[in-house]
C-alpha cells in the first residue's frame, strides 16, 4: 500500500514537471517577440537552443514515467528500462552542454567559475549535469546485469 502511495505521488510529481516544462518553453518563444533590440537570426537561436533545452528536460520526465510504469508493473528490471537510462544519460549530457553554452557567456554572483577567459567561463552546473549523466548510464548497466541474474536464476528453478 505505501509502495502505491508513493508510485502515485511520483507519478503526479512527474506530471507536475512536464507541465511545468512545456510552460517554461512557451515562455521563452513568447518573450522571444518582446525582446527589443535583437535580430532575426538571435531569436531564432534562442529558440532552437529552448527547444533542445526543455524538450530534453520533457524527454527526461517522460521516459522517468515509462520507468515508474514498469516499477509500478512489478517488472523493472527488462531491457526497456536498460535503454531507458541510456537514453537519460544521453539527454541528461545534451541539456548539460546546451546550458554550458547558453550560460558560458554569463558571469555568475558566486564567484566560483572554472575554465574562465574574458568571454566566458564553465559554470559548476555544468559538472553536475555530467555526473548525473554518467550516473544513469550506470544505472543501465546495473539494471542490465540484475535482468541477467534474474534470467539465470529463473531458468535454475
Amino acid at each position: 500500500m505505501k509502495n502505491k502511495k508513493r508510485i502515485r505521488f511520483l507519478n503526479g510529481l512527474l506530471n507536475i514537471i512536464l507541465a511545468f516544462t512545456i510552460l517554461l518553453f512557451i515562455i521563452l518563444i513568447v518573450s522571444q517577440f518582446y525582446t527589443e533590440n535583437s535580430s532575426i537570426r538571435n531569436i531564432i537561436l534562442e529558440i532552437l537552443l529552448g527547444l533542445i533545452f526543455y524538450g530534453g528536460y520533457f524527454m527526461i520526465t517522460f521516459t522517468l514515467k515509462k520507468i515508474l510504469k514498469s516499477v509500478r508493473d512489478k517488472t523493472p528490471f527488462n531491457l526497456d528500462n536498460i535503454m531507458y537510462f541510456k537514453r537519460i544519460g544521453y539527454y541528461i549530457f545534451i541539456v548539460g552542454v546546451i546550458d554550458a553554452i547558453i550560460n558560458y557567456p554569463k558571469p555568475t554572483n558566486l564567484g566560483f567559475e572554472i575554465m574562465s577567459t574574458q568571454y566566458g567561463s564553465l559554470k559548476p552546473i555544468f559538472f553536475l549535469y555530467l555526473v548525473l549523466s554518467i550516473l544513469s548510464l550506470i544505472l543501465s548497466d546495473v539494471f542490465r546485469m540484475a535482468m541477467e541474474i534474474k534470467e539465470e536464476n529463473d531458468l535454475t528453478v
